[in-house]
């Protein structure tokens, strides 16, 4: 009888061991669930992250030590721009990396230099200096600053127009003081310029082989023209399409602007391909000017344009209302606002759209996405 009593006891003891090593596993077993979980939230951020997308990065303002600001004048790439410097008789290029700061000096130029003109997609980049007043030194460069093209061509003013499609072709109308012109044609390539037959100044690509221009009638001025198509060598015109104010072109796409007969305080923009069909068109104000129409400054994008759109039609002396900065989507015609009260200056945007300068020396940067308006210049007192 003992004997059971003390096995039922033994039992006993056994049983309420057994059920506390379980209870302590299964206190012990989460603990230690929540330790592993807590090293690999640790491990996870002690592991670097991924690079920050551009619109988090923070922009490195232009430093200028020596010399005067001269300008902005385009993009090489999304985060690259060239700015200019003149410091006593000196001229140099630079391009300027917005995001790391860093710098290189591409060309140096003992005498003023009067224009900076980027390729569409930043290969090469075009410069006017001015050894004299009717003459100016044209010389191309590389992004690394070698020297592929240059030539003196006589001229008070140029005008430049770059091909999108061959960014080794370049158009050049030279002026004289009286606006008498006088074309160019230059082919990096074969390091070659050569006069050739165009009767306005002021044309654009439609091609690698053709261009757009606005025949003016000289005789009957008007405020319309109709567009006209040429090829290179001088011979095969076309019109394209009657009663056009004014027109733009870049790479497979052309823009025009006109005045709707029943909307006279609107400016309709159309755009289309490079073979003419219509893809949309959008409308702004119209603010008049003494003897046309004012059309604010805009600039490509992979989208369409971004532009400056008055509020509402009126003199353009008299007006006070500002500008919206807007976006347009070439194949919809869709309009975002980007910014309001924005003052109409020269716009120069980034291959992708989502940075641009602007300013009348460029010296000032928008980011769209992020809707940040940055000054880029920093003098060093």
């Amino acid at each position: 009888m003992v004997d059971i009593e003390i096995r039922r006891k033994f039992l006993l003891l056994s049983f309420i061991l057994l059920a506390s090593l379980f209870l302590i596993a299964g206190c012990v077993q989460p603990e230690k669930a929540g330790m592993e979980q807590n090293q690999d939230q640790e491990k996870e951020a002690s592991e670097p992250s991924a690079p920050p997308e551009a619109e988090n990065k923070t922009i490195k303002t232009i430093r200028i030590n020596e010399g005067e600001f001269q300008g902005a004048n385009g993009w090489l790439d999304n985060d690259q721009i060239v700015y200019t410097v003149i410091d006593g008789a000196t001229s140099r290029v630079y391009a300027y990396s917005l995001f790391s700061g860093e710098q290189e000096l591409l060309y140096e130029s003992s005498h003023p230099i009067a224009s900076v003109t980027v390729s569409p997609a930043g290969k090469y980049i075009l410069i006017r200096s001015s050894p004299g007043t009717y003459e100016a030194a044209l010389t191309v460069i590389k992004t690394s600053g070698k020297v592929v093209w240059e030539e003196n061509i006589s001229g008070f003013d140029f005008a430049v127009e770059w091909n999108p499609y061959d960014e080794e072709s370049i158009l050049i109308a030279s002026f004289t003081e009286d606006w008498e012109f006088t074309p160019y044609h230059i082919d990096i390539a074969k390091g070659t310029y050569a006069e050739f037959n165009l009767r306005e100044p002021f044309a654009k690509w439609g091609d690698s082989n053709h261009l757009f221009f606005l025949d003016w009638d000289n005789e009957s001025p008007s405020l319309f023209a109709p567009l006209v198509k040429q090829s290179i060598d001088g011979h095969n015109e076309t019109v394209v399409q009657e009663d056009i104010f004014q027109f733009d072109a870049a790479k497979d796409r052309l823009m025009t602007i006109t005045v709707p007969a029943n909307q006279s305080d609107q400016a309709m923009y159309t755009f289309m391909d490079n073979h003419f069909k219509k893809l949309s068109s959008f409308s702004i104000p119209h603010l008049t000017r003494f003897s046309d129409w004012l059309v604010p400054y805009y600039d490509w994008t992979p989208r369409g344009i971004i532009t400056f759109q008055p509020l509402y039609s009126a003199e353009s002396d008299m007006y006070a209302g500002g500008f919206q900065l807007i976006s347009v989507d070439s194949e919809t015609g869709e309009k975002e606002v980007l910014f309001e009260d924005m003052e109409n200056a020269p716009i120069s945007c980034s291959t992708d759209g989502k940075a641009c300068l602007t300013g009348f020396y460029l010296e000032e940067l928008i980011m769209t996405d992020r809707k940040e308006v940055i000054r880029l210049v920093d003098y060093n007192e």
